[in-house]
């Protein structure tokens, strides 16, 4: 998906809204990043899985995140103005399972312009993913990050 990138801190508006597309989570990227990351036996063991708290093979939270943040980056919106992150604050309230389709959102909830440097700002950004089959939101972001002027 493509979004037309931001050229300044001072185009966004609180309320403002960002549609950034969806994504597949599938079970060998489940599998690879959960051995990887986060070797949970529900997320690397398809037999364990079945008798744990999930009943079934779940994405790692770390993965779910990271893949939405990366469907978000990929459309470029943010790439002119992006000075990093500052922090942020997450929630899981739904597992992901192999084969959602999440899809990806976000909003600006404040705006705050730097004072002791001019040339930026900070921003709250929540991003959020929903699972396109029954709309349960499976994250949950609010990230402060630093954005060009």
């Amino acid at each position: 998906m493509s979004l037309a990138p931001i050229a300044s801190f001072d185009e966004l508006s609180v309320g403002q809204r960002f549609d950034f597309g969806t994504l597949e989570m599938t079970r060998d990227e489940i599998l690879d990043f959960g051995r990887r990351f986060d070797p949970q036996p529900f997320h690397v063991d398809e037999a364990a899985a079945e008798e744990g708290p999930f009943g079934g093979l779940i994405a790692s939270g770390l993965h779910t995140l990271s893949a939405s943040f990366a469907t978000m980056i990929r459309t470029g919106v943010l790439a002119k103005v992006s000075m990093g992150g500052a922090g942020m604050e997450i929630a899981w309230p739904a597992p992901v399972r192999p084969g959602d389709t999440l899809h990806v959102t976000g909003v600006v909830e404040e705006l705050t312009p730097s004072r002791s440097k001019p040339d930026r700002g900070v921003a709250k950004l929540r991003f959020t993913a929903h699972r396109v089959a029954d709309g349960a939101k499976v994250l949950d972001v609010l990230g402060t990050v630093i954005l060009r002027r």
